[in-house]
């Protein structure tokens, strides 16, 4: 059978704070004493934050009989949250400092505008007259705002724009003085950020300009429908385009609400439907805002210009305007049309195929870099994108390193999946790594580093982003490899049963094979295949047709009738242009087998490999196999591998994950864990479908749910 990963985070199990050997009330005191004590130690802050948020919730429940009690506790709790997270992030002193002197300077400017603005006659102010300007949230958005200095750039520029659109929607749409008094702590934060925090040294790694077009595209978008909903909630609503909130009817307003908030979603994955979307309901809103304001008012002489008292005239002034809100929306949009273009999927011509090739003649990529010159793969090359990017080098002044460096990858879902490791030396594959994402980030590709070696995590931290093991790698060392020892025991007997059977390891290359033996390994193959319950797996999974290839070594076992017991192949590993292991790719037995056939075809090659020079034998890896316990364990890991052992009970019958391991443990291999490393854990979800894409394109939906019900079966019978 053919092996290698899907995906199968750590399942280490966390440490009990206490143990069973405890005794009594003291250890229970002692726990929770230490327990507290890291909790002040952590986030002293928070924990201040807690009861006097909950006191400024009591008192304004008392004081405002308009206030909504639920409102409150939510800013609450979102204040104690992230409070919490910048005293993290900054220390606590730093971070008791930027929300005192923040606060202070977000409310005495807000307070000296709007009694400014009461003084002159300025409607909106007055209408904010009796408004509280502070509240937690103000301190929450100044603290947010300056510890989002130290985030890596990506991350840094999406929380800044989701702070701007809930900011600045508040203030336009909801227009109460509180929403003043958070715009100025936005921009207090921001201040206080450059003075008080160091910028992060984490390197950016999306292409700016593709990013940035993206981001404020849908920060804009995003300020319009989270504006719509805070005046068609809000029933106090009276900011200066609260008018849209009679636009349409309740039913339709959250339809069109939820249209942005897709659109929003869209345009921050690059997506060009996304930009479809949104400006058609800009144009709808622009239309409709337009003519139920401004068209029939003015046709129906609905406002008087003479004799008005300039708050109301500033008020019907607005209102006849507000479609221009949309409007500059379109504008915004339009002009960034260019980050949203077609996705690239790549080319997996022959000749990119031959160019990859003579990379891997020369360079390093790991133990399964072969497996990217297989059909239905896709190929970046560095140097294509130097060519590409010299004349924008040139006008900038730049200095650009040279990289030789490639990448085998499949595109499926919004999302460029890698091959293994990056085609490259040594020095150059981290170059060769940030270029690919940046690559991607321009074509709106979610960059998925798959079952990469732990050489690249260095990379992969700088960068800030998620890795996850997905796989644990079986690597026999050949140097001191031998069938001794109590563990390889069933080694020892399998290559004495061939022995006395008959049966023998026919060496070859496709091509070289006779005819014969050729035709029973396709028919061998083709009974393997019908046996299954679900469709044969590719992408890191070799079959027949990956045989047929020069430089992969088919290894078979052949008694002396000529009958076919077993099949097994072999991909090259080279490092710096030699040879210096081997992969094991596709490994079936025969109808009514030798027992212990791959055992033998295994040691065999092993045994050959040895003789031959070579350092190492790659059992590859093994798909839903359990990761190291001794593997950092994170919330994202877990949740993960609690999926995975749902998906390895569905698919072991058809594939047989588990019996695979087991196997593969006869050999007394080490292990070499296999991680997936992507930009954050929420891009999880769609790699997952560009997986299932990858490794079963032809899956149909009866199939899953036979899987289902036959592991269901399974479970109710006890095998």
């Amino acid at each position: 059978m053919s092996e290698h990963a899907t995906t199968s985070p750590s399942t280490s199990t966390s440490t009990s704070a206490s143990t069973s050997t405890s005794a009594g009330t003291t250890g229970t005191a002692a726990v929770g004493t230490g327990a507290a004590a890291r909790l002040r130690r952590w986030h002293p802050l928070a924990l201040l934050a807690l009861p006097a948020g909950a006191s400024w919730v009591v008192v304004r429940g008392l004081s405002d009989g308009h206030a909504h009690w639920a409102g409150s506790v939510v800013g609450v709790a979102l204040t104690v949250a992230g409070v919490a997270w910048a005293e993290q992030r900054l220390g606590v002193r730093r971070a008791a400092a930027v929300a005192v002197l923040g606060s202070v300077l977000a409310v005495v400017p807000a307070v000296f505008l709007l009694r400014l603005g009461e003084a002159v006659g300025e409607q909106f102010s007055e209408f904010a007259e009796t408004d509280r300007v502070w509240s937690p949230t103000v301190t929450l958005v100044v603290v947010v705002a300056a510890a989002s200095r130290g985030l890596a750039p990506a991350r840094r520029q999406g929380v800044r724009a989701a702070l701007v659109a809930v900011v600045l929607a508040a203030l336009l749409f909801g227009g109460h003085g509180g929403d003043l008094a958070r715009a100025a702590a936005l921009l207090a934060g921001l201040a206080l950020g450059r003075r008080l925090v160091p910028l992060s040294t984490r390197s950016a790694w999306h292409d700016e300009t593709a990013r940035s077009a993206r981001t404020i595209a849908a920060t804009t978008l995003g300020t319009v429908a989270l504006g719509w909903a805070i005046a068609a909630v809000g029933l106090d609503a009276v900011g200066v385009l609260s008018p849209i909130a009679d636009l349409l009817d309740p039913a339709a307003t959250i339809a069109a609400i939820g249209v942005l908030v897709l659109a929003v979603a869209l345009l921050l994955r690059g997506r060009r439907l996304g930009l479809v979307l949104a400006v058609a309901s800009l144009v709808l809103m622009t239309g409709l805002l337009a003519w139920y304001f401004t068209v029939i008012p003015l046709a129906d002489d609905w406002f008087t210009w003479t004799g008005v008292p300039s708050g109301e005239l500033e008020w019907q002034v607005a209102l006849l305007l507000v479609w221009l809100v949309p409007a500059a929306s379109i504008v915004v949009l339009l002009t960034r049309r260019q980050a949203f273009g077609r996705r690239a999927t790549g080319s997996g011509a022959s000749d990119d195929r031959q160019r990859v090739l003579e990379q891997l003649a020369r360079s390093d990529a790991g133990s399964l870099g072969y497996m990217g010159t297989w059909a239905g793969n896709s190929h970046w090359f560095a140097a294509d994108e130097e060519a590409s990017d010299e004349e924008a080098t040139v006008r900038s002044g730049a200095h650009r390193t040279s990289c030789d460096g490639s990448v085998a990858y499949r595109a499926a879902h919004g999302v460029a999946l890698t091959v293994s490791d990056p085609v490259s030396s040594a020095e150059e594959a981290a170059e060769t790594i940030r270029r690919f994402a940046r690559w991607c980030s321009t074509r709106a590709l979610v960059p998925a580093f798959y079952s990469v070696h732990e050489r690249h995590l260095g990379t992969f931290a700088e960068l800030g982003w998620n890795v996850t093991p997905v796989a644990e790698e079986a690597v026999l060392d050949l140097a001191g490899f031998t069938t001794a020892g109590k563990k390889r025991q069933d080694l020892r007997t399998a290559v004495n049963r061939a022995s006395r059977d008959g049966v023998e390891a026919v060496w070859g290359t496709w091509a070289s094979l006779p005819g014969r033996l050729r035709a029973q390994v396709e028919s061998l193959s083709d009974d393997w295949v019908d046996a299954k319950a679900l469709p044969e797996m590719g992408f890191t999974l070799g079959g027949l047709a990956e045989l047929d290839d020069p430089d992969v070594r088919v290894l078979l076992a052949v008694d002396g009738t000529g009958r076919l017991h077993g099949v097994t192949s072999w991909l090259p590993v080279r490092r710096g242009g030699a040879l210096v292991g081997r992969t094991l790719d596709v490994m079936r037995r025969g109808a009514d087998p030798m027992p212990g056939v791959v055992e033998f075809l295994i040691t065999t090659a092993a045994q050959t490999f040895r003789t031959e020079g070579l350092e190492t034998l790659s059992l590859s890896g093994t798909p839903l196999a359990p990761a190291r316990p001794d593997l950092p364990s994170t919330l994202v890991s877990r949740g993960v591998a609690r999926v995975m052992a749902l998906t390895g009970r569905v698919l072991e019958p058809s594939y047989g994950f588990s019996s695979l391991a087991r196997f593969k443990a006869k050999f007394d291999p080490r292990h070499e864990t296999l991680w997936l490393a992507c930009p954050s854990a929420a891009d999880l979800a769609p790699i997952s479908r560009a997986l299932a894409a990858a490794y079963v394109p032809g899956l149909q939906a009866r199939q899953v749910v036979a899987a289902l019900a036959a592991a269901r079966g399974r479970k109710e019978t006890g095998r």
